[in-house]
């Protein structure tokens, strides 16, 4: 008889992963609007949903000792999180590398 994986998401570090990403997500988003471009404002979009996410299942997780959600839609929202956040990182530098190549 197999068993189950025995770790558990931790509530301490996705609260301090929280902090450090809603941090640097809210001050992208403030230079983006700014005027730094929408590759800015894309990638701290992402790390501040992200952070948020990660906010609620800490806050669950310490509440209840579970976590909010599942590890397979909690991965899924991660890699959508991801892939904006990529997004936003190829807005800000293709035209930088374009122009470098040329």
């Amino acid at each position: 008889m197999q068993q189950g994986p025995s770790a558990a998401p931790s509530a301490v570090f996705n609260l301090v992963l929280a902090a450090v990403l809603g941090l640097m997500g809210v001050f992208d988003l403030v230079m983006g609007a700014r005027g730094a471009g929408a590759g800015v404002f894309i990638t701290g979009l992402a790390m501040t949903i992200y952070a948020a996410l990660l906010l609620r299942d800490a806050l669950h997780i310490k509440k209840t000792g579970q976590p909010a959600m599942s590890r397979a839609k909690m991965n899924k929202i991660g890699l959508a999180c991801l892939a904006l956040y990529v997004f936003g990182v190829l807005v800000k530098r293709v035209p930088e590398l374009a122009q470098f190549f040329a």
